[in-house]
This record gives C-alpha cells, sequence and structure tokens, in this order.
C-alpha cells in the first residue's frame, strides 16, 4: 500500500490525495475498531538535556508539539528494542540546544510521516551535525516541506534541501508533480538483502530487463522484496536523480535510488527512500525493521541486545492440525521421531467440522480420545499446543470478519476450551485460519492469557509487535509473522506448484544458516498430510538443524519467543565513555538477567570485554564479543575503543 503525497504552492496546508496498492500488506487486512491499547510502560520517555551523553542510545527528531504516545513514534522505539538498541525521541528544540553534545551520541534518526515540516535553522543544524562527523539515518519525507508566507508550507524549489545528505536529488516537486513519486519493486543483490535482515524466501529473482540504478550491472544477481501468494511486492518512493557517491543498497527501476550509504564531511548518511514508518503501521515492517538493524550495523557500530534467549539462534516450525484428515499422519510423523525433536508449536482446530456445518470432517477433540492421547504426548515432550483458529477451520478462516465478532467469538471460546480440557491447562498460543485475524479476535485472546500468535501480515520477521491499521494492538502479546519461499510456505503449495524437493531442502538450509549468522529467529509451518508426504524433505530439515549443534541453533515454540521477548523488553541499561576510551556498561532487571546477551563488534571493541560487577561469562564469536548474563540483577562491564 502506498499513499502518494500532492502538494499545491497555494495552498495552506499539506493536501493528500492518496491511491492505494495493497501489494506490501498482510492478506487479512480488515477495517478496525475504533479504539486501541497504549502500553504506558513501554512510551519513550521524554529526553532530559541534563543527562550526560549515552553513546549508545540512538536519538531520533520528533516535532515540538508531537505526542510521544502516537504510534509512528512507539513504532521506531520498538522497532529499536526489538532490534537491541535504545532508542530516544527529542524535539527539535532540544536537538538544536544539544550543540556539540549531539555526537555524545550513537546516530540520528529522521524518520518519515511525523516531521514532514522543517524549518531552516532545524535543516542547517542536521547538516552541520552530520558534516561534523555524525551518523544520520535519513528516512524518506523527513523535511519535505519548508515554511513559506502567510504560516504556508511548501516543497522546496527544485529539489530536497536535504538532497545533500541524501546523496542524490530527489522530492522534484517542481520538475515531476504528481510523479514526484514512483511505485515499483525494491531491488537488491541477495547479499545485501540479508543484510537488511530479508530472510531467504523473501525475495525473488529479478527478472525485468528495465534499466535501475548503476551498481546493479547485468552481471549481479537481483533479487526484490516478495510476499506470501503476492510475489514481487511494489513500494513507493520518491524519483531521484544524480549519480550517488556511494554504497548503493537497493534501487527501484521506476524511481531510481531506494537506499544508499554516502559520506558528507566527517559524518555517514543512510538514506533510505521508502515510507518506513507507514509500512510498520499497515503491517510490512520488514523494511524499518532491517533498514533500522543496518545502520545499528554498518553505520553507527553499536552494541546490541540479542533478541535469542542466550544468544543462541533458532526457528520456529509451526503445525496447523487443521481436521481430521491429519490425524493419521500426524500419528505416523509420531512413530518417525518427527516430534523427538523440537519444541514445536502446534495449533489444532478442535471441532467436528472442517470446512462447513456438518461436514463431520474435523478432529472432535472433545471426543475423539486417539487425538487427546496424542496431544498430551507431545504436551509431555515440551511441545506447545495451542488453538488453530475457531472451532471450524475453513467456515472460521473465511467467514470471520470485524462486523460479525458476536458470531465468531463463540467458536474460540469453544476452540480454546476443548484444547484446554485435553492439556488439563490453559492454552498460551493461537494461529488463525486462513491468517485471518480481526482485531476483536486478537483482543479476546490477549484478555485470555495467550502471549503468541501466527501471523501472515510482517511476513519475514521474527516476533514482533502487533502494529496494524496505523496502530499498536495488544501490547501484551507478541504476532510471529510466517516466512515463505516466494509466493509459497508450505509442502502442499510446493506440490501444486511444481517446485522440485531440492529446492525446498535448500531453502530449509538456507533459513538455518541466516538464523545462525543474524543470531535471529523465524517461522516456518506445515500441515501433516503433506509432510509426511514430503517426509524426506522434512527429515532433512530436522537433520541440517539438529547438525548445527544446540548451542548455535534451537528450535523455539512461539510462547517460549513470546516469554521471552516480553522479559527483555525490562531490561534497563546506559553506557557511559571515559577519557580512555572505555564505554562502561550498566545493566539492571527487575528479576534476574539470565539469558540476556549482549553483542559487541570486535570492529569498535578490539579488546575483550571486562566484567566488571555481577555475573556473566565473555566469548569471542567471529566478529563480536558476546557478553552473556548469569543470573543476577545488575550487571557492569566495560568494554574499550581504540584511542
Amino acid at each position: 500500500m502506498f499513499l502518494v503525497a500532492v502538494f499545491t504552492k497555494r495552498s495552506a496546508i499539506a493536501r493528500f490525495g492518496a491511491t492505494v496498492l495493497l501489494c506490501a500488506l498482510s492478506l487479512t487486512l480488515t477495517a478496525c475498531l475504533n479504539h486501541v491499547r497504549t502500553d504506558v510502560a513501554g512510551l519513550p520517555h521524554a529526553f532530559s538535556p541534563s543527562t550526560p551523553p549515552d553513546p549508545g542510545v540512538l536519538l531520533m527528531l520528533v516535532a515540538n508539539e508531537q505526542l510521544l504516545s502516537a504510534p509512528e513514534i512507539t513504532a521506531w522505539v520498538d522497532a529499536a528494542s526489538e532490534e537491541g538498541v535504545r532508542l530516544q525521541a527529542i524535539t527539535d528544540k532540544q536537538f538544536m540546544s544539544l550543540g556539540e553534545n549531539a555526537h555524545g551520541y550513537a546516530g540520528l534518526v529522521l524518520p518519515d510521516q511525523s516531521h514532514r515540516f522543517a524549518d531552516h535553522a532545524l535543516v542547517w543544524a542536521i547538516r552541520n551535525y552530520t558534516a561534523a562527523g555524525g551518523r544520520t539515518l535519513l528516512v524518506f519525507d523527513f523535511a519535505a516541506l519548508e515554511p513559506g508566507s502567510f504560516n504556508r508550507q511548501f516543497y522546496s524549489d527544485r529539489r530536497s534541501r536535504l538532497s545533500d545528505l541524501a546523496g542524490v536529488d530527489y522530492i522534484l516537486y517542481d520538475e515531476l508533480r504528481d510523479r514526484t513519486t514512483a511505485a515499483g519493486p525494491v531491488i537488491a543483490t541477495p547479499g545485501t538483502l540479508r543484510n537488511l535482515l530479508v530472510p531467504p524466501g523473501k525475495s525473488i529473482p529479478y527478472t525485468s530487463s528495465q534499466t535501475i540504478a548503476k551498481a546493479a550491472t547485468p552481471k549481479v544477481d537481483l533479487y526484490a522484496y516478495s510476499g506470501y501468494i503476492r510475489g514481487n511486492l511494489t513500494y513507493p518512493s520518491f524519483v531521484t536523480r544524480g549519480e550517488f557517491q556511494g554504497t548503493v543498497l537497493a534501487s527501484s527501476p521506476q524511481s531510481g535510488l531506494v537506499a544508499g550509504v554516502h559520506r558528507l564531511g566527517k559524518g555517514k548518511v543512510l538514506f533510505v527512500n521508502l515510507p518506513l514508518t507507514y509500512l510498520k503501521l499497515q503491517t510490512d515492517a520488514l523494511p524499518l525493521h532491517g533498514f533500522l538493524r543496518y545502520f545499528i550495523d554498518h553505520v553507527a557500530s553499536m552494541a546490541r541486545l540479542s533478541p535469542m534467549p542466550n544468544g543462541i539462534a533458532g526457528m520456529t516450525l509451526n503445525w496447523h492440525f487443521d481436521s481430521m484428515a491429519a490425524q493419521k499422519p500426524s500419528l505416523e510423523l509420531e512413530r518417525l521421531g518427527v516430534f523427538n525433536d523440537g519444541p514445536f508449536s502446534i495449533d489444532i482446530t478442535a471441532g467436528p467440522d472442517t470446512i462447513e456445518f456438518d461436514d463431520q470432517l474435523g478432529w472432535d477433540l472433545n471426543n475423539n480420545p486417539v487425538a487427546q492421547a496424542l496431544l498430551r504426548r507431545l504436551d509431555r515432550q515440551g511441545h506447545s499446543i495451542g488453538s488453530h483458529g475457531g472451532w471450524i477451520h475453513d467456515h472460521y478462516g473465511i467467514n470471520a470478519n470485524e462486523t460479525n465478532a458476536q458470531e465468531f467469538l463463540s467458536f474460540l471460546k469453544l476452540n480454546k476450551a476443548a484444547v484446554e480440557k485435553a492439556l488439563g491447562r490453559p492454552q498460551r498460543s493461537y494461529s488463525a485460519p486462513q491468517g485471518n485475524n480481526p482485531i476483536w479476535a486478537m483482543n479476546w485472546l490477549e484478555q485470555q492469557g495467550v502471549v503468541s500468535a501466527y501471523m501472515t501480515g510482517h511476513t519475514g520477521m521474527g516476533p514482533t509487535r502487533h502494529y496494524r491499521d496505523g496502530k499498536l494492538h495488544n501490547p501484551g502479546m507478541w504476532i510471529f509473522p510466517v516466512t515463505p519461499l516466494g509466493r509459497h510456505a508450505v509442502f502442499e503449495e510446493f506440490a501444486y506448484n511444481n517446485i522440485p524437493q531440492r529446492e525446498i531442502v535448500a531453502w530449509y538450509h538456507d533459513m538455518i544458516d541466516f538464523a545462525i549468522e543474524k543470531n535471529t529467529s523465524r517461522l516456518i509451518y506445515m500441515h501433516p498430510p503433506f509432510a509426511f508426504e514430503w517426509k524426506d524433505v522434512l527429515l532433512e530439515l530436522l537433520t541440517y538443524a539438529k547438525n548445527k549443534g544446540d548451542e548455535r541453533f534451537r528450535w523455539y515454540t512461539t510462547e517460549r519467543l513470546a516469554d521471552f521477548m516480553t522479559q527483555r523488553r525490562e531490561v534497563q541499561w546506559t553506557e557511559q565513555q571515559d577519557t580512555s576510551g572505555s564505554r562502561h556498561f550498566k545493566v539492571s532487571h527487575p528479576v534476574s538477567l539470565r539469558e540476556m546477551v549482549w553483542i559487541l563488534p570486535k570492529t569498535i571493541y578490539p579488546l575483550s570485554p571486562k566484567i566488571v560487577a555481577g555475573t556473566a561469562s565473555v566469548t569471542a564469536e567471529g566478529s563480536h564479543w558476546r557478553v552473556k548474563a548469569g543470573d543476577s540483577a545488575t550487571l557492569e562491564f566495560t568494554a574499550m575503543q581504540p584511542r
């Protein structure tokens, strides 16, 4: 979905004419209810200029009148937290008052959507900060508008005032008018996409003969962001002009430069010509997270908190037990020893019907002792058992929407009750048939103590907060987006579309390797009938994962990761730098820091970190140091930087 901003030189207020493309969004977007809960504890703190600069904090400019509780602000704060760093919102006035002290922070984020207007003094301050050695992330329409007469706001003459920061001319309104933005695929090399946290399968080869940016030569394999079912995704960006003197990360045949890094004076800029905030708020958060992570790792070179328990990468294998047709294959898979691996997340549609009322194709869990015994065995093995929607798989998945909560809530209740009766304990995980997650259903599940839910929006991401329809929903729940292989994600889709099994094996291998390399987790899913038909591929996946060793790769349930991410949000930490170049890290948690791991790049910290207080271990892992906290509530350690 994209928004084309159209401004008139005669207008007192910027007018938005909108056209929407649903390519980049969830398969299940529906009209949202007129309410949203606010996670007060998770809101960004007001900036305190009297506090000494923290070199481990990113500053993000917000307009002086901006509410910190606005979703376009909390979306960035949450994204930074999930990627393992701290981000502090700071107003224009506060930034201007910092002067040279601004360089005491890790970098400066100039977000899209929330700060389209900027006066000339702020623009010069940003330029001076960057040229003097600052690290700046410039996104899309930041400062697109400038002041004019009679309190009006206009596009700049000829080009954006920040074109020198971007490294190319953009926002060419005088020349292009309603063609100032263009929509097209976002194209990059596979290696660049991995560094942008795009997992294998979330991009597909780009085969168009159209000319794109200079860095994309015919000899380079190029891939484009893609989506489950949809194929190539279409994104908006400003049309650009000029030769980019830097490292091109991504391009578009329609607009030119989409993202790149270049130097301005002593500083460095990552320019991202995409509406990252808007996309995250509309169930496509991967671009924001990916470019923010690139800035963290390759521009600002920051220490970060691992998103994985004990710093060990992994994946979630989510089994969907849709109907009685899955019972025999499930038992066969059990006999093959498939469920001896894991733990996996297993969600079942528990009613007696599957497609429609009275078809008698369902599990009928309440009256099925074989299924009850199977679930109990799987539960004892440590697998997570939850609901797969509402009682009648297809009927719920196809027909539940935002207007019929009164009718369909009963199906959720029946399904949850049946699973809990079989297990003898509460259910805490969920997946929706057809990926259909109405807001009312998510709200009810959260109220019932469900902490994790499968999601067809935000595809290709790890566990994340539930941003959707411009709002943050369900702060007590973590959503787990699916990662597809191009347009497809499960064995039956691969079979129907004649995808060779060797390609599926290679993809699964690449997914595991990606998780290890990026210290992250992604979700894949399966149904027992075709998993048994393709058991050789499944067993190869499990063997490849096992051979990595459980200190490098583990299977995680959605519950396990949701609980960890919730605990991780309570970690507080600061960094201070002394005159010798040593960084001092002070860390705390209300209960325990156990399983928390800090990752420090050796390029910035060439010497092994030293533990000052608390319990922790330090290990070298390739190009990084890892500081693993022990079972204590506080920790202090130091890490030396070159003078």
